[in-house]
């Protein structure tokens, strides 16, 4: 419904832009910019020139591309980005219509008009975000312009990373974690409302069991070599035993959690005192528990036998970092909802395995689910679900 109104919209002049070419003029990008900038942002002064270089990004479900900008008053300023990097809604619309149903591009937008300057870790800084039908713009900092900057994709976490690399992550995590850490409910609600969460929001409950439900049988007929019988038990287990469940993932203390924390969402930058991680794509950012984003790292981004040789001291690492910024987390406490955690992992590769990938390639959905359909079996999962009221 919301697309074919857009579409009718866009006859009319007054839809959001959908391509490359419409969103390429100066009049669009300061028009955005003046309507549309975050509070709090420094404006980006006018440009009189637009122009697209060709260079395109990876994306799961987004059109990402590189707009040249020309100011007209450009020695009156320093520093001004010779670039901006834009997001668009991508042209499949199947996946348009799942993102829509969803709500992951309404959260990136909200995420960014309200949320990212509170955000004490490197984030891009955004020019402009709006939200209008089943469209969205995000006009935002080229992080390429960095000096020494290092990005990642979805191929560097199929391909799995480094314990010294995954530990500069967990340190980023822990430095966001701790500064929304146990905030009262009403202090949440003004930041992010809860009607963003996936799980939670009105019908979410409902709706993610029945994704999952409905994907566990054909995921395993698509993929027998890493969903044997028994992760499929668990899985069935899981829904029935849902509402136990997601009460268990979301008793605070609670925090500001990225919830697609994997290394393709991660980028790597150089300062006086060593190399920081920073974080972008915030679809699916939330009010969970901190160790929310650490399994979904390490169990995505590392490879099964490196994550076992190193698990133990990673996840200590974090709660020492927490402890460094005045936040309590035991190793013993943290190692239990680390437990509870990966099956939100293997959801991520079973439901597009069962119902036909509307986000990931194939290979890469593969190479998640194998690992975590490992880490629930090793982790022992189902015995802690077990255990649940």
């Amino acid at each position: 419904m919301k697309i074919g109104i857009d579409a009718a919209s866009e006859m009319f002049g007054s839809a959001l832009p959908r391509t490359q070419e419409q969103i390429a003029h100066p009049e669009v990008i300061n028009d955005l910019v003046r309507r549309h900038r975050p509070p709090g942002e420094m404006p980006l002064p006018r440009v009189r020139a637009v122009r697209l270089p060709g260079v395109e990004f990876e994306s799961s479900n987004c059109k990402n591309f590189l707009v040249e900008l020309e100011f007209e008053d450009a020695d009156a300023h320093d520093d001004l980005p010779r670039t901006a990097y834009v997001k668009l809604p991508c042209d499949e619309l199947t996946t348009r219509s799942f993102a829509n149903t969803l709500g992951f591009w309404h959260l990136e937008c909200t995420f960014c008009e309200r949320v990212a300057r509170h955000i004490p870790i490197r984030v891009p800084r955004v020019y402009a975000s709006v939200q209008r039908g089943s469209r969205f713009v995000l006009l935002l900092e080229n992080l390429h312009e960095i000096p020494g900057v290092e990005l990642f994709i979805n191929r560097d976490m199929a391909d799995g990373t480094t314990p010294e690399r995954a530990a500069r992550v967990l340190r980023s995590f822990a430095e966001m974690h701790a500064a929304f850490w146990d905030w009262s409910q009403t202090k949440r609600e003004k930041l992010l409302p809860a009607e963003f969460n996936t799980f939670l929001a009105p019908g979410s409950r409902e709706m993610t069991r029945a994704l999952n439900a409905s994907a566990i049988d054909p995921a395993m007929r698509a993929a027998p070599d890493i969903l044997p019988q028994r992760i499929g038990e668990t899985v069935r287990r899981a829904i029935e035993k849902w509402d136990a469940l997601l009460d268990a993932w979301y008793a605070g203390p609670l925090t500001l959690v990225h919830g697609d924390s994997h290394l393709g969402n991660c980028f790597e930058y150089p300062t006086e005192g060593g190399l920081r991680v920073g974080l972008i794509d915030f679809q699916a950012t939330h009010w969970s528990k901190g160790m929310r984003d650490v399994q979904y790292f390490l169990i995505n981004s590392l490879e099964t036998d490196v994550l076992e040789a190193n698990e133990t001291e990673l996840i200590g690492g974090y709660c020492d970092e927490l402890a460094q910024r005045g936040v309590s987390l035991s190793r013993r406490d943290a190692f239990e909802q680390y437990r509870a955690f990966s099956f939100q992992t293997l959801m991520v590769g079973v439901v597009p395995l069962g119902l036909g990938s509307l986000t990931e390639r194939d290979a890469t959905v593969r190479t998640i689910t194998r690992r975590s359909a490992a880490a629930v079996e090793r982790l022992g999962f189902r015995e802690w679900l077990e255990a649940l009221g």
